[in-house]
């Protein structure tokens, strides 16, 4: 039985101000780094044989906290967070203001729209699973990733394509623990580790 061990990295500055980004590049802030050291300490019980990131600096960034240059990172743009385009570093208020038509568009198919320059959820889901789908299941994978891969990852193994992306609240540092057995997905935990567990 192999297990998917999935990480939200830590906080940035951009996760505290509330507002939309996914491929700006922001680093860990001070509790950022807090939270993943909390999770590195609750990992030393866990083994596992890989460690997967995405490239953007607030992932790689908690995945080399917790590797401590012991394990290899490999780093795979399949994992980064939703371009959310013409959206990208805005609040939602400030949003709601410059893209009113957009902002209609999105509430009304949020799976299929792709934020004009950025691309839609479905399209993340798409190559997130694909990311998963191709990990060997018979060994132990460590995934430092963002709040979207996570949540469509999730609600794919558990509902029906993205009828449950909602229903998932990983938190900055969160742990998600995915077990396939004989090929079943099962969740295992949700918010473990970290200042959450």
């Amino acid at each position: 039985m192999g297990k998917i061990i999935l990480i939200r990295h830590g906080e940035t500055e951009l996760n505290r101000k509330g507002v939309f980004f996914g491929r700006l590049d922001p680093s860990l802030n001070e509790r950022g780094v807090g939270q993943l050291e909390k999770t590195k300490k609750f990992l030393e019980s866990f083994e596992y044989h890989h460690i997967h990131a995405s490239p953007l600096a607030r992932a790689k960034e908690s995945a080399e906290i917790i590797s401590q240059g012991e394990r290899d990172i490999n780093l795979d743009p399949r994992l980064m967070e939703l371009d959310f385009g013409i959206f990208e570093g805005l609040s939602y208020e400030e949003i709601e203001t410059r893209y009113p038509e957009e902002c209609r568009k999105n509430q009304e198919n949020w799976e299929s729209y792709n934020f004009e320059t950025g691309e839609s959820v479905k399209e993340l889901q798409i190559r997130a699973v694909e990311f998963i789908e191709n990990l060997d299941k018979n060994q132990d994978h460590l995934v430092v990733t963002h709040w979207g891969v996570i949540n469509t990852v999730l609600s794919h193994y558990f509902s029906r394509n993205l009828e449950a992306y909602w229903k998932f609240d990983i938190k900055n540092g969160g742990i998600a623990l995915l077990e396939f057995s004989e090929g079943f997905p099962i969740l295992r935990g949700l918010n473990i580790g970290g200042e959450n567990g």
